[in-house]
């Protein structure tokens, strides 16, 4: 689907609309694909804004994860991973098996392919390509 970044947050709206009103027995997990200013961190932005997160919401490149109180009939968090500089065995450093293993979670995973040991089954995948200077493809996918 084409968006441009004035449309993101419309998008954003539909997405977060979209998700389960009732939890699963795991976290939710969003991977996001995409190059370097593809729009991957701008979409967790305007969802956060959507979940109520009046703070300012950064990549967390250098910390690798970030977590937030979230205002979701479902979540009560929404956690922000960057996954490019994580390394095989930092995963678990950060606690991603407990992220994960929390339905609680809202888990979205920059630079997914990225991610030690792969995308794991079953996670909804957003696929942000540039398609122009304010537009974007993204492609959604579940594995």
């Amino acid at each position: 689907m084409k968006v441009t970044l004035e449309e993101l947050p419309a998008y954003a709206k539909g997405f977060v609309e979209s998700l389960p009103k009732e939890l699963g027995t795991k976290a939710y997990v969003v991977g996001l694909l995409g190059e370097l200013g593809a729009g991957k961190t701008a979409f967790v932005q305007e969802v956060a804004k959507l979940l109520g997160i009046a703070r300012s919401v950064t990549s967390p490149t250098f910390v690798i994860a970030q977590t937030y109180t979230i205002n979701h009939q479902a979540f009560e968090r929404l956690v922000h991973i960057d996954a490019y500089r994580l390394l095989s065995g930092e995963s678990d450093t950060i606690g991603w098996k407990d992220f994960l293993n929390d339905p609680k979670n809202l888990i979205f995973v920059e630079w997914a392919d990225r991610a030690p040991g792969g995308i794991p089954p079953g996670i909804h995948i957003l696929d942000f390509t540039v398609v122009g200077e304010n537009v974007r493809n993204i492609e959604e996918k579940k594995i």
